[in-house]
């Protein structure tokens, strides 16, 4: 279990040491990602924790939504079609006429639709879903390699950790990218908000990654817990795919909890927690739940 310097010893996670199963952008395999009713949805089946991306629009508010442009696959115009263009392009007002809730991923045949369904920003999200216990996994998005969202990193750090403090969620939740330079400015900011380190090994996670931040991968090699460790992360965050019980085993060594994603079948769940993680983020909360209550 970690948890931060000074704050109540009862405020752990996982807490009470169990498996923390949480909520893939709210519940992927049944409603659009990313959206208020999927998060209700998920908290409904009873998760401990929601996973969620955030990113800043053109006039600098906070929404929930994964992608950096408006893609095709999961967006609707109701008015000007704003299709392909960037979300750092585009106001709140502007974002607030696409429908993400009509369209179905093939990816994902129980996924329902839910016609008229809007972008919310984080605090909307937080407020239509908290509820004392939950854990709040708050990915910030940003792609070190643009430019133009590392112009804004610290203007979206910033609002990120003041939404947090506003909701009084700050020692239940955890401010969590693949870029690391998110988590080191998140560290100066707000030291007792936990960190988690999202990475692919051999894609962000590899020699000369501009995802890293501070951080030299030539330090630490193969040791992705080390480079976390660090980092002064408490989580450390890898596709389930990479995750071995030596992995896990050396992350606890660090003081580090780790957190897979995204774990869709009672297999590969059983094989993570035979591995030991400490939780895993999924599309499907229902089904990992109740294979957890077996």
């Amino acid at each position: 279990m970690v948890r931060p310097p000074d704050t109540d010893p009862e405020l752990l996670w996982p807490p009470g040491g169990r498996l923390d199963i949480q909520g893939h952008r709210g519940a992927r395999g049944y409603l659009a990602e990313n959206t208020i009713p999927s998060f209700q949805h998920a908290v409904a089946a009873g998760v401990g924790g929601l996973e969620l991306d955030v990113r800043l629009t053109a006039d600098h508010e906070v929404i929930v939504w994964h992608d950096p442009t408006v893609q095709a696959d999961k967006c609707l115009p109701t008015g000007t079609d704003f299709r392909g263009a960037r979300l750092d392009e585009l106001t709140l007002e502007q974002l607030r006429t696409i429908d993400v809730g009509s369209l179905v991923l093939p990816g994902f045949p129980e996924q329902r639709p839910v016609p008229g369904l809007g972008i919310s920003t984080l605090p909307e999200v937080l407020a239509a879903c908290d509820h004392p216990g939950l854990w709040w996994t708050i990915e910030l998005k940003v792609n070190p390699t643009d430019p133009r969202e590392v112009a804004t990193r610290e203007i979206l750090v910033n609002k990120v950790l003041q939404i947090i403090s506003d909701a009084d969620i700050t020692h239940r939740c955890f401010v969590h990218s693949f870029d690391w330079a998110v988590l080191e400015l998140s560290r100066t900011l707000a030291p007792t908000v936990l960190r988690s380190a999202l990475a692919v090994v051999g894609e962000t996670y590899r020699p000369e990654s501009a995802w890293l931040g501070s951080i030299r991968w030539e330090d630490h090699g193969d040791d992705l817990p080390g480079a976390v460790a660090e980092l002064g992360a408490a989580v450390v965050s890898p596709h389930f795919l990479g995750v071995t019980a030596d992995f896990v085993s050396r992350s606890h060594q660090c003081g580090i909890a780790v957190l897979v994603w995204t774990v869709n079948t009672e297999e590969d769940a059983v094989v993570q927690m035979k591995a030991g993680v400490d939780g895993i983020v999924t599309d499907y909360p229902g089904r990992l739940l109740a294979l957890t209550q077996h």
